[in-house]
């Protein structure tokens, strides 16, 4: 049996935990308004808001216990959850209040606010619990060796997507090559098929997808390759390597501490690291298109990849990916944004003494 076969899980339907939690989350919200009302003649807006905030803090707790994903890191911090929470509880309180305004009687009004807010939360429940790097690694080890390149056809792909991945190659050629010199050892951890390297410069690639690497190899665009199931494990060489590579990896890497310490380990003392990962905080740019792409290609095209939301189980700022590098062994030496929705970095590793 392939080893990716192994990897597949047996799973809890995500329909079924939706519904349950969207179930007992709207029995706890109208409970709570109707005994707050009726019993104790509290303001009809002020009761939904409790029931709300009751639901949204059931949910909090239903989905990290139920749907728990230990893969998940850099989470939305809890502050900001609570935030959230807040805001979402004062919405409804004022879709109620509407609908009331309108002649409709407290249960009407009530079941279409919850309606409402369960349309939400699945969507934002979704976005942000369902990510799996795991379960996206098996669909990832299938795709074909041109996949990347036809992100930047325009006859496939949108043509935003293809500027898009145009650009951001584009990019990366340059970034690359500003950094390489004649003679120089490079390797690129996770590199798909290697579409950046339109010089074809004499590469190395690692990545768990053997038909990219083939593709890759064919197209010259890796001089050789290595199927690599774990980053945090090459097998190279260790102080071999004068430039190495991770574009797009570190936001799916499940064991990333392990893996930036592999980099290290294989990294010439005087080498480069060059990084680049989505510019992903929460409601910003990347994060609003990437989340919509996942939501269409998953549940409208089926594609099952989408559907984990790619494995990124990373969301990294300017501020994350600097303490990211900084807290294993590597200088920040330069962060900067790319077309608002990319952050690309060089660094080298700390001198020790």
């Amino acid at each position: 049996m392939p080893e990716h076969d192994v990897i597949r899980r047996l799973r809890y339907p995500t329909a079924l935990i939706f519904l349950l939690g969207g179930f007992l989350g709207a029995a706890l919200n109208a409970g709570a308004t109707f005994v707050l009302v009726l019993k104790f003649s509290w303001n009809p807006m002020a009761a939904f808001f409790t029931g709300t905030l009751l639901n949204q803090a059931f949910h909090y707790v239903y989905y990290n216990v139920v749907c728990v994903n230990g893969e998940i890191r850099m989470r939305t911090s809890f502050p900001i959850r609570l935030i959230l929470i807040l805001c979402v509880s004062a919405a409804g309180s004022v879709l109620l209040w509407l609908f009331l305004r309108e002649g409709w009687n407290l249960e009407s009004a009530l079941f279409a606010c919850l309606a409402v807010l369960a349309a939400s939360n699945a969507l934002l429940n979704r976005i942000s619990t369902f990510s799996s790097a795991k379960m996206a690694e098996v669909e990832y080890r299938e795709m074909n060796g041109s996949y990347y390149d036809d992100h930047t056809d325009e006859a496939k792909v949108s043509k935003f997507r293809a500027w898009y991945h145009r650009s951001r190659y584009a990019r990366l050629t340059r970034l690359v090559s500003d950094q390489y010199r004649k003679g120089m050892k490079v390797v690129d951890l996770g590199c798909g098929n290697c579409k950046w390297n339109a010089h074809r410069l004499p590469v190395l690639g690692l990545d768990i997808n053997e038909n990219m690497l083939k593709w890759a190899k064919k197209n010259k665009r890796l001089k050789g390759f290595k199927v690599c199931s774990n980053l945090a494990k090459t097998g190279l060489k260790a102080k071999s390597l004068d430039i190495v590579l991770m574009s797009e990896v570190l936001e799916h890497v499940f064991n990333h501490t392990e893996v930036l310490a592999e980099v290290r380990r294989i990294l010439k003392d005087d080498g480069v690291f060059l990084i680049t990962v989505p510019y992903d905080f929460f409601l910003g740019p990347f994060f609003i298109l990437f989340n919509l792409n996942c939501l269409y290609r998953g549940y409208i095209r089926g594609s099952d990849y989408h559907k984990y939301r790619c494995g990124h189980i990373h969301h990294f700022t300017k501020t994350r990916l600097r303490r990211t590098l900084v807290e294993n062994g590597f200088t920040r030496d330069n962060v900067f944004v790319v077309n608002g929705l990319l952050l690309y970095a060089t660094a080298q590793k700390f001198k020790t003494a």
